[in-house]
């Protein structure tokens, strides 16, 4: 993975962790942990999530062009942020 994508997703997971602690359980948030099948980001914090991507990596996300599950890991959540990243 190149550094700039590997900061990306640093930058994602620092926040998610920061964020929704209190709601993993105790589970350890890696970039491959699902976020909302094991309840860690819930509705609202999804929304909570969108606007963080929005401000920190200057994209747009339009969730009606996008499934929830393209949202369930760090991982994934980079994936997207990358494709609407100018080139």
């Amino acid at each position: 993975m190149p550094a700039a994508s590997a900061r990306l997703e640093e930058t994602i997971l620092h926040f998610v962790r920061t964020q929704f602690d209190r709601s993993s359980g105790g589970t350890t948030i890696g970039p491959d942990t699902t976020l909302f099948s094991a309840g860690v980001v819930d509705s609202f914090g999804v929304l909570e999530l969108i606007a963080f991507l929005d401000e920190a990596f200057h994209v747009e996300i339009d969730l009606s062009a996008h499934d929830l599950e393209d949202f369930d890991t760090v991982r994934k959540i980079g994936a997207v942020v990358r494709r609407l990243l100018p080139a």
